[in-house]
Parts: structure tokens; sequence; C-alpha cells
């Protein structure tokens, strides 16, 4: 009976991590296009093409401004950080639900954590080697024509420590250890 038990617990956290990195990753690429996809149309594009299996969206037409231009590439990584900052904001830690704390896990590492390119790649920008078809790379053609490309790098690892402290101020780190734990008590 405990041997099934257990188990019963580990397949349970297998498949809520499976299934919730699987959900979060869908949606950070629904946000993140439609970061991309907001300031395009606030820019009067006309949208071709919207995908979240191939990660793209892509239109023609409409006039930017050099503001409009740096958001078109960063809102793509901006507006799934919003989101997940305010979902970590909403977090109950007291739910007791092995699916909502992995999720909520997820929810909250991987936009956090995307915007670890951004403290790198102005070091690479700067250096010749950034990625050429890259959104911060693109954001960085137009913002060193104004500023220096690391204070992008300060102001995302500024973004990355207040995440990550609301990420453990509010529990979901504790909580995940914890479910990692009762798996390994059983």
């Amino acid at each position: 009976m405990k041997g099934n038990q257990e188990m019963n617990t580990k397949n349970k956290l297998i498949l809520c991590s499976v299934v919730s990195a699987i959900l979060v990753v869908v949606l950070y690429i629904l946000f993140h296009e439609t970061g991309h996809l907001i300031v395009m149309l606030s820019a009067g594009e006309v949208i071709d093409d919207f995908s979240i299996l191939s990660a793209h969206v892509s239109g023609h037409g409409g006039e930017y401004t050099f503001v409009s231009d740096l958001w078109l590439n960063a809102n793509g990584a901006v507006l799934p950080l919003i989101v997940s900052l305010v979902y970590l904001l909403f977090y109950k830690k007291e739910r007791n639900n092995t699916f909502y704390r992995m999720f909520s896990f997820f929810t909250g590492l991987m936009p956090i954590s995307t915007i670890l390119a951004w403290v790198i790649i102005p070091f690479l920008y700067l250096n010749g080697t950034a990625p050429l078809n890259d959104d911060c790379t693109k954001f960085l053609m137009s913002f060193s024509q104004i500023a220096n490309p690391l204070f992008v790098s300060a102001a995302a690892l500024v973004l990355i420590v207040f995440g990550s402290i609301l990420f453990i101020k509010k529990g979901v780190l504790r909580n995940y250890i914890y479910e990692l734990n009762k798996m390994k008590s059983k």
C-alpha cells in the first residue's frame, strides 16, 4: 500500500510538472506574440499571420516612431513578465494543490528567467556578437543611438531581482520545494 501511495505521489508530481510546464510555455508564447501584436496594431499595421505553434506574428504597413519601434521589440518580453508578476502578486501560498504549486512555479520562473537574455545580450551587442534576429538585439539597434546598451542590462537585472524577490516572498519557491520533498518523504 505504501509503495502504491509513493508511486501515485511521484506520478502526480511528474504529471503536474509536465502539464504545467507545457501550459506555461504555450501561455508564454501567446503573451510574447500578443505583446508584439499590441504594438503592431497600435502602429496601424495590418496583421497577416499570428501563430502560437510557430511563435511568430507578422504584418505589413504601419507607421512606427522611435518609441513604438523600441516597444515592438521589448513588449514580447515585457507583457509576459507583467502577466507573471501580477499572477505572483495574487498567489495564495496556503493553497495546498500540487498542480497549482507547479503551475505557479513555472509561471513565475519562465518570464523572469527569459529576461536574463536582456542582461547578457547588451554585452554581446557591444562585442559585436549579438544574435541578429533576437528581439533584444533589434531593441538595442535603436536604443544604442540614445544610451549605452548596458543600461538595458541594468534594467533587466533590476526586473530579475524584483521578480525573484516576489517569487520567494510570496512562497512560490518554498511551496515548490515542499512538493518535491513531499515526494521524497513518502
